[in-house]
């Protein structure tokens, strides 16, 4: 993205380097938890009450937990950093409207990531502090609600489909404009 829309690199490099060694960590974490301890059995959404300490009592959920908490703030900092790169750090004379199609695809993806993945990270951590401290904000008899989790991961879940097949149809359309048939 950065090359382009001309900028020599992205709006904040730190950050980048940041980010990417959070999105590495928690897939590392994940590794992990499958050498190690045992891997999560609460499948990819991790509804509670089935990732409380009640139903899965090992290690794998916190693995998840833990993993799902750190990629997804590498991922909040990606989108951060290429949302300002993009708007902030085009080349003198490139305006938003002759930019290329791949760098609109990523302007509207980072846009979602930015929206989206805040409520995974709320949600991730309030399901640790279910488990960890016995708070009850989504166990069902003692105050809290299930739907709550639910509501609060499908605020990320819906927007992520977006964000994994934007890019794909921007790149598609760069190479479609480029590459002719014959």
């Amino acid at each position: 993205v950065p090359q382009q829309i001309g900028a020599r690199q992205v709006a904040f490099p730190f950050m980048n380097a940041v980010s990417l060694w959070l999105t590495a960590s928690g897939a590392a974490l994940v590794m992990i938890s499958l050498v190690v301890g045992q891997f999560s059995t609460v499948f990819w959404t991790a509804y509670p009450p089935n990732s409380g300490l009640q139903f899965s009592p090992g290690v794998g959920v916190d693995y998840w937990i833990w993993a799902i908490l750190v990629s997804s703030a590498g991922s909040l900092l990606t989108g951060i950093n290429f949302l300002v790169t993009i708007v902030k750090r085009r080349a003198p004379g490139m305006r938003l409207m002759t930019m290329p199609l791949f760098t609109w695809s990523a302007l509207f993806t980072n846009i979602l990531i930015i929206f989206a993945y805040p409520a995974l990270i709320v949600a991730a951590a309030l399901l640790g502090l279910d488990r960890y401290l016995g708070m009850h904000f989504f166990t069902g008899g003692d105050g809290g609600r299930v739907k709550k989790y639910i509501s609060l991961f499908w605020i990320w879940g819906h927007p992520h489909i977006h964000i994994m097949i934007l890019p794909a149809f921007g790149h598609y359309s760069e190479l479609r404009a480029t590459i002719r048939e014959v």
